[in-house]
């Protein structure tokens, strides 16, 4: 049997826990966090269209509310959720959202904005840095003039 280099096995452990003790974190449920994806993307459009007129204060509160959907999105990436899947459970959190009266819907935007937050808290770096990425180019496309075709 080959020896293997200590400083390797404790690397790999160490790859190991770091990339596998989120996903085995208790974390909401992948519906859970489409329904957040939801509730948190109506505030960003509303802002990201506030932006768009001028309103450009706004953006640093944008930028925040797109980071918090995107912990969830990471969150369910964790988890295993992937593009058909995650599209599928969106869809279907946005058309249950349709439903919900307006103070509900403003319930649950502040529940997930909160929540949101905490998961962010709780990234680790490379998690973090991925979603901040990810949602600083999210936020820069929806930044952009709408085009009609």
């Amino acid at each position: 049997m080959p020896m293997r280099c200590p400083s390797t096995s404790f690397l790999t452990a160490a790859l190991v826990a770091v990339f596998s003790l989120p996903a085995l974190a208790a974390g909401p449920s992948a519906e859970h966090s489409a329904a957040c994806v939801a509730a948190l993307q109506v505030e960003a459009e509303a802002m990201a269209d506030a932006f768009r007129h001028g309103q450009t204060e706004v953006e640093p509160e944008l930028v925040r509310r797109v980071q918090q959907g995107f912990a969830f999105i990471g969150t369910a990436y964790l988890q295993g959720i992937r593009d058909e899947e995650a599209n599928r459970l969106l869809k279907a959190a946005e058309k249950a959202q349709q439903q919900l009266p307006a103070p509900e819907l403003a319930a649950r935007q502040a529940a997930c904005r909160s929540e949101g937050t905490r998961l962010l808290e709780k990234a680790n770096p490379l998690e973090r840095a991925f979603v901040m990425k990810a949602a600083q180019r999210r936020v820069d496309r929806l930044k952009k003039p709408h085009t009609t075709g």
